[in-house]
């Protein structure tokens, strides 16, 4: 903030920079009366002072002043803690000004009246409470210091008036010096006041800049974990997701006594597809068979790549006759699925899908199930592949067809 601008009574300081909740504080406490009690403690007692040396009338009109401005600023604080709303409105500095240049003009008057003419011990605690009341407004004057500089220049301006008119000339050039250095001090506090409010302004942008950037960090990691979880071919459930999610599976099913399908699906001649058509037609089918399959199988379980052409299917609270019709309908699919689209036109593919359905209980681990339905998609292929067989294992209740 510039010399010139620190002159103009209206300006705050630092308001270009300051959030409009920090305006709102900044005025709040320049509306407080508190400065103004202890300030029109002092002058009554001065005047008191006035009053035993003979100057009663001296004395008491400075109270009623002092008094007058007190009253003035408390009901202008009133009105705006009960009224003032953020961001603030611009009459409410407005009327801060007004309020203060008076409440300035008050003190100013009041020191006047007490040191003309007045005894020596009176104008020694004029002099006192005039030096507290200028140099509280100094200190205060970081958040206004246009209206600080007039206030202060009433005040000793005033007095050094008083003091010429009574003839006590020593009392003018230390107003002067006064002043001076209350100037100067105001100019550095403001100093102060912006490099801390800069500082804050800097602090919270680095703490926006932050929290996007934690965000956005939030946001890759948990991409990196989905990623961890999902085939990069097929975009389905991998290895890793599979095992997880069986095992939470298996839990869940014991707990709650209830069935648990597993397949085990493996895409027929797919070596002699990789060598007729390339390997890039052999990912290609892979991503369109695991399209097909998963659109049946998502909405019962959780298809995943096993490995290779291998998929596998975890079917949770599904008994056999419902983990049969899903597994028909899932092999159907893949028969279906549509490989014109690619080079060549390879014919459509076709599943063998071995299948296992039990129910859970002590003694039953994933690693039975998955031999299990192994054994089964053994059994399919021996059988002559694109079809659904359902085995048992040891261990696992004996299944049948249903």
């Amino acid at each position: 903030m510039r010399l010139v601008g620190m002159l103009n009574p209206f300006a705050l300081a630092g308001s270009e920079i300051a959030s409009p909740a920090q305006v709102e504080a900044t005025l709040r406490e320049l509306y407080s009366s508190k400065p103004h009690v202890v300030a029109t403690g002092g002058i009554a007692l001065a005047g008191l002072s006035a009053a035993w040396s003979g100057a009663v009338l001296a004395g008491a009109r400075a109270t009623i002043v002092a008094a007058t401005c007190l009253f003035l600023r408390v009901v202008l604080e009133y009105l705006y803690c009960k009224h003032a709303t953020v961001p603030v409105h611009q009459r409410w500095v407005s009327l801060f000004v007004f309020g203060s240049l008076v409440c300035g003009l008050g003190w100013g008057v009041c020191g006047a009246v007490l040191l003309y003419g007045a005894s020596a011990t009176t104008q020694t605690i004029t002099v006192g409470v005039a030096c507290a009341i200028v140099q509280g407004a100094a200190g205060r004057a970081f958040m206004m210091p246009g209206t600080a500089f007039i206030n202060v220049a009433f005040v000793l301006g005033l007095m050094a008036i008083a003091a010429y008119l009574d003839g006590n000339y020593v009392i003018i050039p230390a107003c002067i010096l006064y002043y001076c250095f209350l100037s100067s001090f105001i100019v550095q506090m403001v100093g102060n006041r912006m490099r801390q409010l800069r500082a804050e302004e800097m602090n919270e942008r680095l703490l926006e800049e932050l929290t996007v950037k934690n965000d956005l960090l939030r946001v890759a990691n948990e991409r990196l974990a989905e990623s961890a979880f999902e085939d990069p071919l097929t975009g389905l459930a991998n290895r890793r997701k599979f095992d997880a999610a069986f095992d939470e599976m298996l839990v869940n099913a014991q707990k709650h006594q209830t069935s648990i399908s597993l397949m085990m699906i493996d895409v027929d001649h797919f070596k002699r597809f990789n060598d007729t058509y390339g390997h890039q037609a052999g990912d290609r089918c892979l991503q369109v068979l695991s399209t097909a399959l998963n659109e049946v199988i998502s909405q019962s379980g959780l298809l995943a790549r096993y490995g290779g052409e291998e998929f596998v299917a975890i079917l949770p609270d599904s008994d056999l006759s419902r983990a049969s019709v899903v597994a028909e309908r899932a092999r159907h699919a893949a028969q279906v699925a549509g490989m014109a689209g690619m080079g060549n036109c390879p014919p459509p593919q076709s599943v063998s899908i071995g299948l296992v359905s039990c129910a859970v209980c002590p003694g039953i681990s994933r690693e039975m199930i998955l031999a299990a339905a192994d054994a089964a998609l053994y059994a399919a292929k021996q059988q002559g592949r694109n079809r659904v067989c359902i085995g048992s294992n040891e261990g696992l209740a004996p299944s049948s067809a249903p």
